[in-house]
């Protein structure tokens, strides 16, 4: 009787430790480990915050929901911690989840895909939006019945009717801003297809190679993971099959392809960057034929090197430009996956440097002593040659072609339909007429609006009647992209906080005011109501005090807002105003815009230098 009792309860442990083994989402102890330093670093440098960062855990949340959330916030960087509330990524967090299990292939997908390509919202630098919240029951019903493979093709065609090329500035919009506009450069692109696969359950990565090596320019375009092995395809440009795409003979010719990785990564891949909150693996032998260059790096004594950076330069667009950056070890030895094109390395270290043309076909070794400084008035030439020609023989059935090519073209038809939404110049001059502005003037705000026309448009008509020649030079101001993705109520903050401080009598000049008071763009960050909110949480003393002596809020900046250099990397996106001033903590550019926003709400004209971008304000006519 009683080893039939020991029997029992050792096969109902063995059921609860096999359960619990199931449902956690997180199973490697290196990673598990790697989280838990991680919260404690993210946790120690957000401890000063304003934002409550981390109540979210104290809610109750599933085993998957907490391992999900741990995840996200462990890698999360600083822009992210700063402009979006926790309730945002668990929503996020808990569609991935509801995506895992409603998705056929959902319980197929390893650990690593699903956490590092499935789970996270942000692809690229864009700002975070509600795309996977609002799109997922469109996406779910198209791809409804479909195997994996067949889904990811569905979703592209899916992408191309909304989206397609056209050249932007260097923000990346956001998916929900691209659709709205009809277009995107290939980083938008892929942004928006990347976001559309995980919202899927698909793993999906934004692929990009920094420069061409045979011709000037560089291109992003997606991955995905279909049953245990990644694939491309043009973002926004569905093909035949998988493994297609125009640039399918110039990746073949690639010198680096690389992706970015969400949290540290424990895979199989290449990591050519391991950085604390991501990872960037070189993905270039899925196309290239590639090969290992090792650089050697002495001090002009002959010794090791140790923590010398080096730099693997591809000449394009008339300069060396850096694809890859390593730093030596302890033995002066760093090295690289690369294609066999020719490469300048460039070796530098406290104020020394050598460089030398390597030849990736012919060598695979390449030794540097630091032995020069930083040359004047010299020139060297180099031939350099990039990676053959590849022929790709890409075995497509006529008749598929010809029925992708007629479906292309019934999908080009639904984005025109949506462009026929947009206003033209009879409606627009009608709108100018009833609101009393020059229609030369406002015409080019709505143009540029696209489908974002409603919120220009009522930023326009609300504020006119009372704030007419502000309004006009605020929208003047603007970047071409902003009018297509600001939404009236940031705009509308900016005009009227301006407006009722009365700043514009302190500044003798109306394009100083114009231009670095009033307007509420910096550099290229994402616009954001930050004007109401320093004014109130600074107040009117800290303003007068600050016109009177620009180091009062200098001071205070540097005695509240701690810089982090790293933390910010993953995203590259700045931290609104906002953001520094509640999160305690920021990246240089992020400071540096704070500053000069606080400055403009202070009624003080301040810029970001166009050459150099440091922080500038403006006294008595002299920046």
């Amino acid at each position: 009787m009683m080893a039939n009792k020991f029997i029992i309860i050792l096969l109902f442990n063995l059921l609860l430790f096999s359960c619990t083994k199931r449902e956690g989402l997180i199973q490697n102890p290196q990673r598990l480990a790697d989280i838990e330093r991680m919260l404690r670093v993210q946790k120690e440098m957000t401890s000063k915050s304003l934002l409550p960062v981390w109540d979210v855990f104290n809610q109750k949340l599933s085993p998957p929901e907490k391992q999900a959330m741990e995840f996200i916030y462990a890698y999360m960087p600083l822009s992210d911690l700063a402009d979006y509330k926790p309730e945002y990524f668990l929503k996020n967090v808990q569609l991935s989840l509801q995506a895992r299990r409603e998705m056929t292939w959902g319980g197929s997908i390893p650990e690593e895909e699903f956490l590092h390509f499935v789970l996270p919202v942000r692809v690229n630098n864009e700002n975070l939006d509600h795309f996977r919240e609002v799109m997922y029951p469109e996406i779910k019903e198209r791809v409804k019945g479909m195997g994996m493979k067949q889904a990811a093709l569905e979703i592209n065609h899916w992408c191309h009717e909304k989206v397609n090329y056209r050249g932007t500035d260097s923000r990346t919009s956001a998916p929900l801003s691209t659709i709205k506009k009809t277009f995107g450069r290939c980083g938008e692109e892929t942004t928006f297809t990347v976001s559309a696969m995980r919202a899927a359950g698909i793993p999906a990565r934004q692929v990009y190679t920094p420069r061409w090596a045979h011709t000037d320019d560089n291109h992003a375009w997606v991955e995905v993971w279909i049953n245990g092995k990644w694939y491309f395809m043009g973002a926004c440009e569905p093909d035949v099959d998988l493994n297609m795409g125009w640039f399918s003979e110039p990746s073949h010719r690639t010198m680096l392809v690389h992706t970015r990785a969400y949290g540290r990564y424990f895979g199989p891949e290449d990591v050519v960057t391991a950085a604390d909150r991501f990872s960037e693996l070189n993905l270039t032998s899925n196309y290239a034929t590639v090969k290992k260059v090792t650089i050697s790096v002495k001090n002009a004594d002959g010794t090791p090197a140790d923590s010398a950076k080096v730099e693997y330069q591809l000449y394009n667009y008339a300069e060396y430009y850096p694809i890859a950056t390593g730093y030596t070890n302890e033995k002066g030895l760093t090295s690289l996956h690369t294609g066999l094109g020719d490469l300048i390395i460039w070796a530098s270290k406290d104020g020394k440097l050598a460089y030398q043309k390597l030849s990736v076909p012919q060598e695979d070794t390449l030794q540097l002593v630091l032995n020069q400084t930083v040359p004047v008035n010299h020139s060297e030439s180099f031939d350099l040659v990039p990676p053959h020609a590849v022929k790709v023989a890409l075995n497509v059935i006529e008749e598929a072609r010809k029925a992708n090519d007629l479906r292309l073209a019934r999908e080009d038809s639904f984005r025109n339909a949506t462009m026929k939404t947009f206003k033209d110049s009879a409606w627009i001059a009608g709108f100018a007429e009833r609101i009393k502005l020059p229609v030369d003037t406002i015409a080019r705000f709505i143009q540029l609006s696209y489908g974002n026309w409603d919120q220009i448009g009522a930023f326009l008509e609300k504020n006119t009647p009372k704030y007419r020649n502000l309004t006009l030079e605020m929208a003047i101001q603007l970047a071409d992209k902003d009018y297509s993705d600001t939404p009236d109520s940031v705009l509308t903050d900016h005009l009227v906080t301006t407006a009722q401080l009365g700043v514009q009598k302190l500044v003798p000049s109306s394009e100083l005011f114009n231009r670095y008071v009033l307007s509420p763009r910096i550099a290229l960050e994402n616009l954001s109501p930050w004007r109401s909110f320093l004014a109130n949480s600074f107040g009117q003393a800290m303003a007068q005090s600050s016109r009177s002596t620009i180091s009062v809020l200098v001071n205070w900046i540097n005695e509240n807002i701690r810089i982090n250099r790293e933390a910010n990397k993953h995203s590259r996106a700045p931290l609104t105003p906002i953001g520094v001033y509640n999160l305690r903590v920021a990246d240089p550019e992020s400071r540096n815009i704070f500053f000069v926003a606080a400055c403009r709400t202070f009624g003080i004209p301040a810029r970001l230098n166009p050459e150099t971008q440091i922080p500038e304000y403006n006294q008595k006519g002299e920046w």
